[in-house]
């Protein structure tokens, strides 16, 4: 299959990671002894590192001690993460599992561009039993932009599955972020509205399909197979 698919995971595939932020502003206490650090506006599709670097940033925080600082404090987020999945919910979205199924099926390639630092990433997977259908991915520790995640999803795929080319590549998010970052990475744009922006600001932001949610399997698969639907 010379198809590629790409898939975001808050509020793309699955829902109720809500205390992943609260994990980040206690590493931020914890590593930086900043006191309830201000929230960001409009963080949907942002990157973990960059969500740190711009708090920390707006705290009057020294760049040089934000670096120094970041691995200990990406660590202390997984714990606080971990911890906190102990009591809480993390839900897949409707129609998820029988479309990552299917494709798997039909032996279509499937990573990720998530936002998420890498080992939240697997553990959210892991835990609503998603980790099997994705083989690598671009995670937000290491890149601050949207459009960086996608390019070393990219890297990691060609080094496992060889090069593809991008007209047959397919980005799957929620958010703008979403979609510039793919737009710019010149792959297809897939939005789906399953977050907090409306099919028609997702569309508004440059998709080229937008679907209302992932329950809408025969349209995704029209879509990635013959770049059209009905």
């Amino acid at each position: 299959m010379d198809k590629l698919v790409l898939f975001d995971i808050d509020k793309t595939l699955i829902v109720g990671s809500r205390f992943h932020y609260n994990a980040l502003k206690k590493a931020l206490t914890q590593v930086y002894g900043v006191e309830n650090p201000k929230s960001l506006t409009n963080m949907q599709g942002m990157t973990d590192l960059k969500i740190i670097c711009t708090t920390l940033q707006r705290e009057n925080i020294p760049v040089t001690t934000i670096k120094f600082g970041l691995e200990e404090c990406m660590t202390a987020m997984y714990e606080n993460f971990k911890d906190a999945l102990k009591i809480s919910d993390l839900k897949v979205l409707k129609g998820v599992k029988p479309l990552l199924r299917e494709m798997q099926e039909n032996e279509i390639p499937m990573g990720l561009v998530t936002g998420n630092m890498e080992a939240i990433a697997w553990l959210k997977l892991d835990e609503v039993d998603l980790k099997q259908y994705f083989l690598f991915g671009g995670f937000g520790d290491r890149v601050l932009n949207r459009s960086g995640l996608v390019e070393k999803a990219l890297e990691v795929s060609t080094k496992l599955l060889g090069p593809f080319d991008r007209k047959n590549v397919y980005l799957v998010g929620d958010t703008p972020r979403d979609i510039w970052g793919g737009r710019k990475a010149d792959v297809n744009t897939l939005g789906v509205a399953t977050g907090d922006f409306t099919e028609y600001e997702l569309l508004d932001s440059g998709a080229d399909y937008v679907l209302k949610d992932l329950t809408e399997k025969d349209k995704i698969f029209s879509i990635i197979l013959n770049g059209k639907h009905d």
